[in-house]
Formats: structure tokens, sequence, C-alpha cells
């Protein structure tokens, strides 16, 4: 079992890439990985309570621990209680940690 951090900072609602990745994501939480996401930049937007549903959502229901950059948030005038429930506010220092610790990083 490996751990995985994977960083979005593509907004889902204009990037399609995105999905890719919350897909990807998914099934490797699926196979029993350890999985965390960082959403950084424009990629806290779907954090959002009552965004449109995407890969997020899907790996919210799945338990995937999901954090969001406070200072992304902060930029975009978007605040704690504006968040879908379990996203964790944190930092972009969490993807520093990860690397340091050997778990993979995968950076959108």
């Amino acid at each position: 079992m490996s751990d995985y951090l994977f960083v979005q900072s593509q907004n889902p609602f204009t990037e399609g890439q995105t999905e890719l990745q919350y897909a990807l994501a998914s099934q490797l939480h699926r196979a029993g990985h350890n999985v965390t996401l960082l959403l950084i930049q424009n990629g806290v937007t779907p954090a959002q309570i009552g965004a449109r549903r995407t890969g997020l959502d899907t790996l919210l229901d799945l338990g995937v621990l999901v954090l969001a950059d406070g200072f992304s948030l902060k930029l975009r005038n978007i605040s704690a209680d504006d968040l879908k429930f379990p996203i964790w506010i944190s930092n972009v220092e969490v993807a520093i940690d990860a690397l340091t610790e050997g778990q993979k990083v995968i950076w959108n």
C-alpha cells in the first residue's frame, strides 16, 4: 500500500483534466492506497457548498481526506463555513511534508 498526495490547482468547471485526476485518486483509494487531496489556487472552487457535483464529491463520499489551502480560500473570499463537509483547511506545506516523507505526489 502506498501513500499518495494529489494536489489540484485547476478548476474542474473549466479544466477537463481535473476530472481525470479525481478519477485516478478514486481508483487508487478503492485499491487500498492512502490518498489525500490538497486543493490549491482555482482548485478550491468546487469545495464550496452548493457547487455543482464533481469527482471531488465522489472522493468525499469515499472518505478520502480532502484539504483546502487557506490562502487560496482567502483570495477567493471562501470561508470555512462555505466548505463542503468534511473538507479541512490546511496549507501548501502539506505537499512539502509529503515529498520529504517519500509519498507519491501528483500535481495538476
